[in-house]
């Protein structure tokens, strides 16, 4: 009998962290465990409730719980719902340490096992009353999931975390859904008619993604195309600045997309200049696309990506290296077919859903034993 778990997320948005729930929801042995997704009760989380109806995912819509003081009263609310439906497991996902703080607290006030996993952790500093809370909530969480090496080395230096706690398994990717060519016309709408070398980027416009050092490096490869899917708050700031550095004609606001693969077999280079990440989806799909990657040398990604061998990487906030990765991708064919085979290969060998799924699902059997146990 499929044992139960509920996921939860306050998120209010689609990114990374939340793909990266869905996939490993899609991807756990439905013989052996059976997941509902936990969302508040807030209309902010209709397109993730949406997605998750897609793949098959029961959902229970649950008090909201904002980071604040307003939050922290509803605890005892999402405590009794979860002490009366007693799933098995309690599996949170975080955007950041800050992140699903009260759902955490609800769990292990429920006296539920739990696992957190974080994606990220910001460069902010939180107030000291935070730092505390999260200490001690860490205390009692059975078991945390970190998405690269680097969180780790964050959750037990800045935030004191306990290390014995903290498992890495890194984020993978659905191998499966690339490969193919793209749809008739995609390339020429969104590079020209003349061949343009065309540069892909997927990332939300938000100041992590370091879109602006990208604008620069623009500026100094004039051969080339840059297409940027994504939206956030930081558009129009984006778009005067590629005009201001004329380079406007050449880079494509694109807004949110949902064609993903399209848009990585039409690219010649994927680049993602982020200032920081935890374990990057975007950089993972597009070696699974067989695309040579161009990233900054940050934390997870320089886990992700071997230098010189499944993609380059630069120092983040750097448009003259940026530029120059780039063009030595553009101009160097041989080069860049080369990378995008071994970062495919990469991806097959060591980030395919299924080994990521096998490692939490082992997560997930140690904590429920040692409950059994005590």
């Amino acid at each position: 009998m499929a044992r139960s778990i509920f996921f939860y997320t306050d998120s209010r948005e689609l990114g990374g962290a939340e793909n990266a729930l869905l996939m490993l929801a899609e991807s756990l042995d439905p013989d052996a465990w059976e997941v509902t997704l936990l969302l508040g009760e807030d209309p902010g989380t209709e397109a993730l409730a949406e997605l998750a109806r897609g793949i098959g995912l029961a959902e229970v819509r649950v008090p909201a719980l904002p980071l604040g003081l307003e939050g922290a009263r509803r605890v005892p609310r999402l405590a009794s719902i979860l002490r009366a439906e007693r799933p098995d497991l309690f599996h949170a996902h975080l955007s950041s340490p800050l992140a699903a703080k009260w759902g955490l607290a609800a769990a292990v006030l429920a006296g539920l096992p739990t696992v957190a996993t974080v994606q990220l952790v910001p460069a902010y500093e939180p107030d000291r009353l935070a730092r505390l809370q999260l200490r001690a909530l860490a205390r009692r969480v059975d078991r945390y999931i970190a998405v690269s090496h680097a969180i780790v080395e964050e959750l037990t230096g800045r935030f004191r975390w306990p290390p014995a706690k903290i498992e890495v398994v890194h984020n993978a990717v659905a191998i499966e859904r690339f490969g193919d060519p793209p749809p008739p016309g995609l390339r020429e709408e969104l590079a020209g008619e003349d061949g343009a070398p065309l540069i892909l980027t997927l990332a939300r416009l938000t100041e992590q993604k370091g879109h602006p050092t990208l604008l620069r490096a623009a500026a100094e490869v004039p051969e080339a195309v840059f297409a940027l899917a994504g939206e956030g708050h930081l558009r129009g700031e984006l778009e005067a600045e590629a005009d201001r550095l004329g380079v406007a004609d050449r880079v494509r606001f694109l807004g949110h997309r949902g064609d993903t693969a399209a848009l990585l077999a039409a690219c010649d280079v994927f680049a993602l200049p982020s200032l920081y990440e935890g374990s990057s989806l975007a950089v993972l799909e597009a070696m699974a696309a067989g695309r040579a990657v161009v990233s900054s040398a940050i934390g997870g990604t320089a886990e992700l990506v071997e230098d010189g061998e499944t993609g380059l990487l630069v120092p983040p906030g750097d448009p003259r290296a940026l530029a120059a990765s780039l063009r030595r991708l553009i101009d160097d064919r041989e080069l860049r077919s080369r990378i995008a085979e071994r970062g495919r290969r990469r991806v097959e060998t060591d980030f395919s859903r299924q080994a990521m799924a096998a490692r939490v699902e082992r997560v997930y059997r140690e904590v429920l034993d040692r409950r059994a146990r005590t």
